[in-house]
């Protein structure tokens, strides 16, 4: 019976946010703010060559999906390092040029036409194979943090127990929040949640609210909720809109189920929620729609499974 009033209470706080969205839309909402600070943090906080220590150009940086120093098969095995079982690699991708012949009509002084024989260079695009320094033994980080933003911000227990739990149901699913990060970011590729570190943020608050809304996207991969919609065509601008809708009502949700939410909090996440509706023709009616998806993944996460089937 404690079970069952536990979850009729939850359904009534996820129900609750929805209707505080939307009267907040109505009403207006302030322009979104990114809710961590990036103080000290430049190219290196992106995904980039651990030998050059260059960042990758922006397509590698998507194809990729992680922040952090990579490597090739053959600089990790020169640098006495090794490959963990099971890694995977990433790609990328660049252009070469190369040098075709072929035979041109020309003519000469005379206006006498006659094939020459000429040579052009040509783009062609290749490939190669990378390995992420988390997947790899023996390999010492480069990266030195110079400037990160003083904090005296503390763990909330509440929150923390959450994530424990979540991940422990999904052993997965990887965390990366231990590193200076400018991004928040589910991979699907790798299964992995990247999010700046609790010290980067001036509100811890904001910190949860960030990492669950992230929790909330890995609930939509196939092997979980499958909302394949979204997942499955993420830079789809339609999908892709709706997906984060779900990701940060749920967010709202798992907030306000464990009292960790503040007003500033919230109201940036309204602002979110209608920077995203505004790509869709269904406006506020999306929120709705996202709404009882939002729940599924809250509930998901909460470890109610049997209601998110």
């Amino acid at each position: 019976m404690a079970n069952k009033a536990k979850k009729e209470q939850r359904t009534d706080v996820y129900q609750m946010v929805t209707d505080r969205v939307l009267e907040q839309l109505e009403q207006g909402i302030v322009p979104w703010h990114k809710p961590w600070c990036c103080t000290g943090l430049g190219d290196e906080a992106l995904a980039i060559s651990y030998t050059s220590r260059k960042p990758y150009s922006f397509l590698n940086q998507m194809l990729l999906g992680r922040n952090g120093e990579w490597l090739t098969f053959n600089q990790v095995k020169e640098r006495g390092g090794s490959i963990k079982k099971g890694a995977k690699a990433g790609m990328v991708v660049f252009y070469k040029q190369i040098v075709v012949k072929h035979t041109k009509r020309v003519k000469n002084a005379e206006g006498e036409e006659y094939d020459k024989e000429v040579q052009s260079s040509v783009p062609v695009l290749k490939y190669y194979h990378v390995f992420h320094i988390d997947d790899c033994e023996g390999i010492e980080s480069k990266i030195e943090v110079k400037e990160l933003p003083e904090s005296d911000l503390k763990p909330i227990e509440r929150a923390e127990a959450v994530v424990k739990d979540y991940l422990t149901a999904e052993p997965l699913l990887k965390l990366n929040n231990q590193r200076p990060s400018v991004k928040a970011y589910y991979s699907p590729m790798w299964d992995e949640i990247t999010v700046p570190m609790l010290s980067q943020y001036e509100q811890a608050d904001e910190y949860y609210s960030t990492l669950f809304h992230e929790m909330v996207h890995s609930t939509g991969a196939a092997h979980r909720l499958n909302r394949a919609d979204g997942m499955g065509n993420r830079f789809a601008s339609h999908d892709y809109s709706r997906e984060e809708l779900v990701a940060e009502l749920g967010s709202a949700m798992i907030c306000n189920s464990i009292k960790i939410d503040t007003e500033k909090a919230f109201r940036n996440s309204v602002a979110y929620l209608k920077g995203w509706a505004s790509h869709l023709a269904e406006d506020t009616k999306a929120i709705v729609w996202a709404a009882s998806r939002a729940e599924r993944a809250a509930r998901y996460i909460f470890g109610e499974r049997e209601t998110a089937k």
